[in-house]
């Protein structure tokens, strides 16, 4: 069996979360939502910048004025702000119809190789893969199955990380493999969700990855992780394959690394 599995990317992606065969790449194919897409996996919306004022200087300049009408005047202290906490929203399966027929004709496109269905789902058509780049990464795929998607707000307003539970049949195993690919979702000016391919800032970048940790997130990963020992306990064809896989990815993490 040849060890140069597409799945290294999907692999490479769930093991820097500890989770097998689980891929959290913001499919990027990375289309930024891949699978982690690192191939991801996703996708990402430009958060609000806030323009910082000269605060210290305005302060320094209103203690002078108050001491020159009046030297007995006490200084009066201002209390320091509590920052406000950033909101964490709750991890739920999708209700909305339209997100997860999205994953599901994404799913479809990239097993196909549709090049153009998949360009009209990403923010930045440009950053969609190639078709030769698609076959090579579903070469050993023969279909998607059972997709769930599973939703947490983002700091946007109509934006969301996605958590998107599959089923993956390869070539030549009877049994199916689980794995969870992570997304990030914004609205276009029409309303529409696109999956978001271009590149996030800091601030959203770091509370996109730090969702990872959730314990609703963590419980979703779990489950996936549970199934994906029983499916290989069950069918040694799926051991073998996801075994092999599992050796290349760390052997290129190492690679990458030194």
């Amino acid at each position: 069996m040849k060890l140069k599995y597409k799945k290294i990317i999907m692999l490479t992606t769930m093991s820097t979360m500890g989770i097998g065969l689980l891929t959290l790449s913001i499919s990027k194919d990375s289309s930024k939502a891949e699978e982690r897409s690192n191939d991801a996996m996703v996708q990402e919306a430009n958060l609000l910048l806030s323009a910082e004022g000269d605060h210290e200087t305005l302060a320094l300049a209103d203690d002078a004025l108050a001491m020159e009408n009046s030297e007995t005047a006490s200084p009066t202290a201002t209390p320091s702000p509590t920052p406000t906490p950033i909101p964490v929203y709750e991890l739920e399966k999708t209700t909305n119809q339209e997100i997860q027929t999205l994953f599901e004709e994404y799913y479809t496109a990239k097993n196909s190789s549709d090049v153009e269905k998949i360009k009209s789902l990403l923010t930045d058509p440009s950053k969609a893969p190639t078709v030769e780049q698609l076959q090579r990464k579903t070469e050993y795929i023969d279909d998607y199955r059972n997709i769930e998607t599973y939703l947490k707000k983002s700091l946007d307003n109509d934006a969301y990380i996605a958590y998107v539970y599959q089923e993956i049949k390869f070539n030549g195993v009877n049994t199916m493999a689980p794995g969870v690919s992570k997304f990030y979702l914004v609205q276009d000016d029409n309303g529409k969700y696109k999956i978001y391919s271009d590149e996030m800032d800091e601030e959203l970048k770091e509370y996109y990855d730090a969702r990872n940790n959730d314990s609703d997130v963590q419980e979703l990963l779990n489950m996936t992780n549970e199934k994906g020992e029983e499916a290989k306990s069950q069918d040694e064809d799926l051991k073998t394959f996801w075994d092999s896989i599992d050796k290349l990815a760390s052997e290129r993490q190492e690679n990458s690394e030194e």
